[in-house]
């Protein structure tokens, strides 16, 4: 069993004050990934219904909000316009009521017409691989995977992103030029057509979290 598995959790702070009314929420923070300049794509929450509510409320209005991540460290970051909310529940033993549960994404992380930046919650290379596949629509196999990524890599096309709980990743390329290394590895033999003709098989991709 997991000892201290409390310290890989942060802290969501939403404060917001009208006329009326004041609004002061702090509740645990299961995941982020964001990007520079206090944009936020994931979030992950749990707290009580009045607190999840609230903050469902919240994300959707765009107010912007204080990420504390497991080190301490506190950033200031906003969803944007019309996030997506995913909410459930969590049974705990010797709770008489369960705890609630709200995953949030941005657009942009939802996009599924994008062309030219693809992020991504895992760092894993074959999670980033079959993501590009699937998302452009690409003719590919998953053995071609290392070595497109390796000229990703290189082309410096692949960048981290900042939070804690998943490894997110930006990538940018489109379609075009990702299909111009697929030709380029082909010609140069780095890549080779499978032997027999038929349906191309993935592997399982879990999507693993990350201590922090």
């Amino acid at each position: 069993m997991m000892k201290n598995a409390h310290e890989r959790f942060g802290k969501l702070v939403y404060r917001r004050r009208t006329e009326k009314t004041a609004t002061n929420l702090r509740v645990f923070l299961d995941a982020f990934v964001g990007e520079e300049r206090g944009k936020a794509h994931l979030v992950s929450v749990v707290g009580g219904d009045v607190e999840i509510g609230a903050l469902a409320a919240a994300f959707a209005n765009g107010d912007p909000f204080t990420v504390i991540d497991p080190s301490g460290a506190e950033s200031i970051a906003s969803l944007g316009d019309k996030p997506l909310c995913f909410r459930g529940s969590i049974t705990v033993a010797r709770r008489k009521r369960p705890l609630r549960h709200l995953v949030s994404c941005s657009q942009e992380l939802a996009d599924t017409t994008s062309d030219g930046k693809l992020l991504l919650v895992s760092d894993d290379h074959l999670f980033i691989w079959s993501s590009l596949v699937c998302h452009y629509g690409l003719p590919a196999t998953a053995e071609w995977g290392p070595w497109m990524i390796s000229q990703l890599q290189q082309q410096k096309r692949i960048q981290s992103l900042p939070g804690f709980g998943y490894g997110g990743v930006a990538v940018k390329a489109k379609r075009k030029e990702l299909l111009a290394l697929l030709r380029r590895g082909l010609r140069s033999h780095q890549l080779a057509f499978p032997l027999a003709n038929g349906a191309v098989e993935w592997p399982a991709i879990p999507l693993v979290k990350k201590a922090a």
